[in-house]
């Protein structure tokens, strides 16, 4: 028994930078399980082959269950990527996960030749799926209504049904329930040279699920309660990635790296005592940064800590449940300023209820503040949040053509839809550009030599790599955070 995983291309505007995390853990899973199976990686995203080149990829070797995985903007691409798996391999078992699956779970199946798709963590439910594959060597419809399987919902193409079994649980011990992703399956040398957040020899790290914020424009599959891997899991995981790649800087990509104080305590305790010498960033939150917090991470080698303010507006910040004040997100700024940190913030604009009042408020507050708006980002409705439920209530989007509204989402950064009523598609647009302009007219920077003085500050010899990053790096750097900012 053959078994494939397909990372799909995502973020073609970018270098490949982040890990495929999910499919990496399970994919390290799967072969730790079923040692007798033969597991192959096709890392679509890093390599950026050309679709005739998978099709000759996928052709070379035939596999029984081929796993595709991806956040909603590889919707597209797993529907065309089925497609041609099923021509080249018509009695391969497709089967996705991810939030382009859980998300639309039913708008997938019907519009894919997808056979199955996961709907939660894939730790617990892929390998009873395999072995109930291995037992059957089928995925007949009636075997599955006779089988205690959980967590997948199961394509009848012939009677174009489907059947939706109970869900697992969330697994509750991220130590002893999931894994590190199977990293030499990976090109890691394609992602060592690709800086997430750090420099030098840069890759990034999941610590952690679930978030206890409810944000109307995030998607949380995971749940809103916190889980986390023990720091002692995160530093043998570090100690790990040292020795076999010599990686200098961890890029933390957590929804919330720094919600639990004492793992983060812990954490920077082990680091300063077991890796000293490793780097690394977190993401933060307004409402939970305090001054001993980032001293305390300041003392462990951190150098950013990076946060998602949205908007400067106390109405929209109150209306997308945000959870925080201006008064918290100045005190971050000030915070991360006092300790040498840049300041890498995003803001949203056109969420429901924005104006010109509060697209004001937003200017007025990163004037306040000496901040700029150039990670600025359009509102998108992801299916699975709140602000997509709105979408489709308030007939933003037509419950007719939600295949085709989710067919054509990308990043946060493309305008797709205008959930506002107090602007046009053509004013919401413009004033995206003018809010840019406008932030960077009033933005003074620091000179370059306090500039220069503060990198070499905080990244020592892996400065040199700032100094001499390609213009693409410096985009992605100030386009997502916005990391220029001190």
């Amino acid at each position: 028994m053959k078994v494939l995983f397909i990372n799909p291309p995502i973020r073609l505007n970018d270098k490949p930078r982040n890990l495929p995390h999910g499919l990496a853990i399970l994919a390290n899973i799967v072969r730790t399980k079923f040692p007798d199976i033969g597991i192959k990686f096709l890392d679509w995203n890093a390599h950026r082959y050309s679709l005739e080149k998978v099709k000759t990829l996928i052709a070379e070797e035939y596999h029984d269950l081929i796993f595709i995985g991806g956040l909603i903007p590889v919707y597209s691409t797993i529907i065309e990527l089925a497609s041609i798996i099923k021509k080249i391999h018509p009695t391969a078992i497709i089967v996705t996960g991810g939030s382009a699956a859980m998300s639309v779970p039913d708008l997938l199946l019907k519009h894919s030749e997808v056979d199955v798709i996961c709907k939660g963590e894939g730790e617990l439910a892929l390998p009873d799926f395999i072995e109930f594959f291995k037992r059957t060597k089928s995925i007949d419809f009636k075997l599955f209504k006779n089988t205690e399987l959980k967590g997948f919902i199961i394509k009848n193409h012939v009677q174009n049904s489907l059947l939706d079994l109970p869900d697992y649980p969330y697994i509750t011990d991220l130590d002893t329930q999931s894994a590190l992703p199977a990293y030499d399956l990976l090109p890691m040398d394609i992602y060592l040279k690709n800086h997430v957040v750090g420099l030098g020899r840069d890759i990034d790290f999941i610590s952690s699920r679930g978030c206890p914020y409810q944000c109307t424009f995030c998607y949380q599959p995971w749940g809103r309660s916190f889980r986390a891997h023990s720091p002692d899991f995160i530093i043998d995981g570090i100690k790990h990635l040292i020795k076999k790649y010599n990686v200098q800087f961890i890029s933390f990509q957590d929804d919330e790296f720094m919600v639990n104080k004492k793992r983060l305590y812990e954490f920077c305790e082990k680091r300063n005592s077991e890796i000293p010498n490793i780097l690394w960033s977190a993401t933060g939150r307004a409402n939970i940064v305090t001054d001993d917090l980032m001293k305390i991470t300041k003392n462990s080698g951190c150098t950013t800590v990076s946060y998602g303010f949205e908007s400067g507006s106390p109405r929209m910040l109150k209306s997308m449940k945000k959870n925080i004040s201006l008064n918290d997100m100045e005190n971050a700024v000030y915070l991360n300023r006092k300790y040498g940190y840049p300041i890498p913030v995003s803001f949203i604009l056109g969420l429901p209820g924005e104006t010109r009042e509060s697209c004001n408020e937003t200017l007025t507050f990163v004037k306040k503040n000496n901040l700029h708006l150039n990670s600025l980002m359009f509102a998108t409705p992801y299916p699975g949040t709140a602000i997509y439920d709105y979408a489709i209530t308030s007939n933003k989007i037509k419950s007719t053509n939600i295949h085709d509204f989710v067919m054509k989402l990308g990043d946060a950064r493309d305008f797709v839809i205008n959930l506002t009523d107090d602007f046009t598609d053509k004013e919401l647009i413009d004033q995206y550009h003018y809010m840019i302009k406008e932030g960077k007219k009033h933005y003074t920077p620091l000179s370059v030599e306090e500039s220069n003085k503060k990198i070499r500050s905080l990244y020592g010899k892996l400065a040199n790599d700032y100094f001499n990053q390609e213009n693409k790096d410096t985009e992605h750097r100030t386009k997502y955070g916005a990391v220029d900012i001190f």
